[in-house]
């Protein structure tokens, strides 16, 4: 009896894994079919230069626009079904078709900066046309030579006679495929469950942008009053710019809004969710260093009453890690490095709190906590140094209540923190379950590191006002005493030795289109 129930186990699971296999197969072959019917206007374009027009090119991106409901009703229906491959070309048309200025228009900057606008707009638009159609290609090369598809799924190469080539016939005759798709959809419809799955919520726009003035050419932050999250937003990677500042979360947040690469987005995804850990991390290590100064060989001098207040501020500390745990953000491979740190956290905060002094044992405790939390943010390419200014310092009576008093500051803004982060809760967690975010660790393949595109963000207007705004004190929990010294002499490549799971790996693309390099928004 219990072979045949786990007979029907397995089979059942190959029945799940083989539809989703089948549905994304439909689904990528449909849009690759409708790439291919709209890029025989594409090639008009290329015969028919009279027919170059700004307008013409405009009708063509609103005639690919038609389908920007069905894409989405396409990921809904597929990421239902919980066993799925992540749907990286699919995913990557979604990022095109619903990108977040509500326009298509790209301009090439590969071509002779002499040339018209019109010529631009053609070759950007061949330029993303291309690299999706080639995605959707390997996928279905790679992943459904033995699958069956649906037979309405697969047929949008609609005959076009010779007079009718004009973009306003592309957007009729695609608007007709559209009513079908959405007549098989009614109920999806309906539910409007599908709009979950619009780029702005894989980019966490309402959190990114609460802050934003203006967002035109460049944008302008308000800096008069408390933001919420904006110590996730601001959050600094290891990516250092040549006038010493360093990019954030809110960097790449701007470049990736017209970054059309699937790969790009998970990436993104997975380093927005790390980040929300960092406050609390940096709480921990301004802590467990106040531990390990407070119990130096100057012990003698620190005042009675503040190792209570260190005791009674470790408690709560707890307790905001034990609230992170229980937010859900983190998979349970990280969640087991939480479960860890807690451990520490406790058997440091135990010795420290019954005995006078502190053994050397004791205090090596408390640098394995500083230690762990270092590597796990510089293995996913996060600034993160274990030494502040406090590290030089002799706490004693006139320093102790300036010491406490900034610690508390902190403190404040870290509980305000986790507040908002409560508050977000729900919108965190619902791009992490219909990604399905796998363990995979950015610092492998993140071309966002890459000095390429970093050199590129650097160099912007618009980051030049994301670090003055970083730097508000509103925005930042390292000061005075609790300020970063020195990176310590960690070698980074031994810590960045460790290999990922194969299964979690994603290798680095080739050949796809640069935002800023190769492309740009049109008339921005």
């Amino acid at each position: 009896m219990k072979i045949f129930l786990f007979f029907v186990l397995i089979m059942s699971i190959k029945v799940r894994l083989s539809y989703a296999n089948f549905l994304q197969c439909s689904y990528s072959r449909y849009f690759l079919n409708f790439f291919n019917h709209n890029e025989r206007f594409l090639l008009e374009f290329k015969k028919n230069k009279d027919y170059i027009t700004i307008q013409n090119l405009m009708n063509y991106g609103k005639a690919l626009q038609t389908h920007s409901n069905v894409i989405m009703l396409f990921l809904d229906d597929m990421i239902n079904n919980r066993e799925y491959k992540f749907p990286f070309a699919l995913i990557a048309l979604n990022m095109y078709l619903n990108n977040v200025s509500g326009s298509l228009n790209m301009i090439s900057l590969t071509e002779d900066s002499e040339k018209n606008d019109a010529t631009k707009l053609l070759e950007g638009y061949n330029i993303i046309h291309f690299a999706v159609k080639n995605q959707l290609k390997h996928f279905i090369s790679n992943n459904c030579e033995n699958t069956r598809f649906f037979d309405y799924m697969v047929s949008c190469n609609t005959p076009i006679g010779i007079n009718e080539c004009t973009t306003i016939n592309l957007i009729n005759i695609n608007n007709h495929l559209k009513d079908k798709i959405l007549k098989e959809f009614h109920l999806s419809v309906e539910k409007n469950s599908y709009k979950n799955f619009h780029p702005k919520n894989f980019l966490f726009y309402e959190i990114m942008t609460q802050q934003i003035i203006s967002n035109k050419n460049n944008i302008k932050i308000d800096n008069s009053k408390h933001i919420e999250l904006n110590l996730l937003r601001f959050t600094p990677l290891n990516v250092q710019c040549s006038d010493g500042t360093r990019l954030t979360i809110q960097d790449v947040f701007e470049y990736m809004k017209y970054d059309f690469n699937s790969k790009d987005v998970l990436e993104y995804i997975n380093m927005v969710i790390l980040a929300t850990f960092q406050p609390i991390a940096i709480l921990i290590r301004n802590f467990f260093t106040l531990i390990i100064v407070a119990s130096s060989e100057n012990s003698d001098s620190v005042p009675i009453r503040f190792k209570s207040t260190l005791s009674k501020t470790g408690e709560i500390i707890l307790n905001y890690i034990r609230k992170f745990i229980y937010l859900g953000l983190f998979n349970k491979k990280r969640t087991s490095f939480l479960i860890k740190i807690i451990n520490e956290f406790v058997y440091s905060l135990n010795n420290y709190t019954r005995n006078t002094e502190l053994s050397n044992m004791n205090i090596e405790s408390s640098n394995i906590i500083i230690t762990l939390l270092m590597n796990f943010f510089l293995k996913n390419r996060f600034y993160f140094t274990p030494y502040i200014v406090l590290r030089n310092e002799i706490i004693n009576e006139n320093n102790a209540n300036e010491i406490q008093n900034q610690l508390e500051k902190i403190m404040h803004k870290v509980d305000v923190y986790m507040k908002d982060l409560k508050k977000w809760n729900s919108y965190l967690k619902l791009i992490i379950k219909i990604c399905q975010i796998p363990n995979f660790k950015v610092s492998s393949y993140n071309h966002l590191i890459d000095s390429k595109i970093s050199n590129l963000i650097c160099g912007t207007e618009t980051h030049f006002e994301i670090d003055n705004a970083s730097r508000n004190d509103c925005n930042k929990i390292d000061i005075g005493f609790f300020k970063s010294d020195y990176i310590t002499e960690y070698n980074l490549k031994e810590i960045l030795k460790e290999e990922p799971d194969t299964n979690d790996t994603l290798k680095i693309q080739t050949g796809k289109p640069f935002y800023m390099i190769d492309y740009l928004p049109y008339n921005m």
